[in-house]
């Protein structure tokens, strides 16, 4: 229950789950951000181009490596945009559709994966508001969500793992619950998929009929359907690991790569997610975790279950979290640390945070001459400054130096930076926020200069 992503937007989370590494680590953030100078992060990761990711790591240690559902890691060469207005169903809209879906799948094994099946190459819909008009790689009526077939293609990675005297991982990041409406989504046509309409509907989980009977017969809200129809499909799963006989052998996690709320930001609604783990025989049912984890400790956990190590010259800044699992040996971590836009942080064993954030020099000057900007070095008049409202959530938002009581106030609206009665407790979070700032590539203010 203090699982944290060092990231807190989908493309650098999923980026430092694939890796063990921090965002700024990345190729394609040092691409928009050479080292050596400051890093603004965003959007821009992805595992393609990459050495020394997690499935690479596994497939090379033997391990038969799957991945379906929402990508957003990279592509080799382009996809073309069809029509918006398209069916999909015309014969050179098909064909598009057809040719860009296998750039996609090519892309998706070029990094690791033994087989890609049911892929989304980015989210299904499009930006609202001023960016709606960007062009989109579906046409409008196939920007739905279908995790039927997503289900199906992780079902047939396993039908294939059941077949190899080999071990396996499978990658499995859903569409759902992203938007668009996954309510919407449940009312269309079965057949759409990324790849164009399928010949047949998939039928490998509860219909969804029975998503909304189940809906309705409990008096829920119709927004939760969007979270049964995923939970349908992780069921799915269970029961077909179930079948092959392998679920005392299987390590399962959900987990999320951001908060819709504090999206963009280190405050814990973005960036403190659930983190559910499932191993039979190993975690005991009901059991909770109260140790500072994070995504980055993905890849060597598995590294080490695995048997495996990363290449010399690999590397990977989380931590294993098998003593956790197993109960066996030591885990000891005394802070985690987060990072996004130009805000970075420190979270404590003891429940504390601390916030810096800390422009380049051309946006601190109009910072200081009283012109406010968002983390992403936007001024709050530009109508696309990114903040996700988090100025109007959070009172410390535009305080360079934040501090907060986790234990006291969750909701971290008491900044206690300029509190003398926790100065210690700051020039301590500072201390580490430093430490950690002088191994990674850019500058950061005063901690890395």
């Amino acid at each position: 229950d203090r699982f944290y992503i060092s990231s807190a937007v989908c493309s650098p989370s999923r980026y430092s789950a694939l890796t063990g590494r921090y965002a700024c680590r990345g190729l394609k953030q040092q691409r928009k951000c050479p080292p050596g100078g400051t890093i603004n992060i965003g959007w821009e990761a992805g595992i393609y181009g990459e050495d020394g990711t997690l499935p690479q790591i596994l497939q090379s240690g033997g391990y038969f490596t799957g991945a379906v559902g929402k990508w957003m890691q990279g592509l080799g060469g382009k996809v073309k945009n069809p029509p918006a207005e398209a069916t999909g169903r015309e014969p050179e809209v098909a064909a598009l559709l057809k040719s860009n879906y296998g750039k996609v799948l090519k892309s998706v094994r070029n990094c690791g994966f033994d087989f890609a099946a049911s892929i989304y190459l980015q989210n299904t819909g499009v930006p609202k508001g001023k960016r709606s008009t960007k062009k989109s790689w579906l046409p409008k009526v196939l920007r739905q969500h279908n995790q039927d077939w997503v289900t199906a293609g992780a079902l047939e990675f396993l039908n294939q793992a059941s077949q190899r005297e080999q071990p396996f991982f499978l990658y499995m990041p859903t569409s759902l619950t992203h938007g668009p409406s996954p309510l919407a989504s449940l009312r269309a046509d079965p057949k759409i998929a990324a790849s164009g309409y399928l010949d047949k509907a998939p039928n490998v989980q509860p219909s969804r009929k029975d998503v909304m009977d189940r809906i309705n017969q409990a008096g829920l809200p119709h927004r939760m359907a969007g979270v049964t129809w995923l939970d349908d499909g992780v069921g799915a799963v269970f029961k077909k690991l179930k079948e092959m006989g392998v679920t005392n052998n299987t390590l399962v996690i959900l987990a999320s790569d951001n908060g819709k709320r504090g999206k963009f930001t280190c405050y814990d609604s973005g960036a403190r997610m659930p983190c559910i783990m499932s191993w039979p025989g190993v975690i005991g049912p009901g059991s909770v975790c109260r140790e500072l984890t994070s995504n980055i400790d993905f890849a060597p956990t598995f590294y080490e279950l695995a048997g495996i190590k990363a290449p010399t010259g690999v590397v990977v800044d989380g931590t294993s979290l098998v003593p956790l699992l197993t109960g066996e040996g030591t885990y000891t971590r005394s802070h985690l640390f987060l990072e996004i836009t130009y805000e970075r942080a420190i979270v404590n064993g003891g429940n504390f945070k601390y916030i810096a954030t800390r422009y380049p020099e051309k946006i601190q000057r109009l910072v200081d001459a009283g012109q406010k900007h968002s983390h992403w070095g936007l001024p709050m008049d530009d109508k696309v400054h990114h903040t996700y409202n988090a100025e109007k959530q959070y009172p410390g938002y535009f305080d360079g130096d934040q501090l907060y009581d986790l234990t006291k106030d969750p909701g971290e609206q008491h900044n206690l930076a300029r509190d003398p009665a926790h100065a210690d407790m700051l020039k301590k979070l500072q201390a580490q926020l430093a430490t950690v700032s002088q191994r990674l590539p850019h500058r950061f203010g005063e901690f890395r200069k």
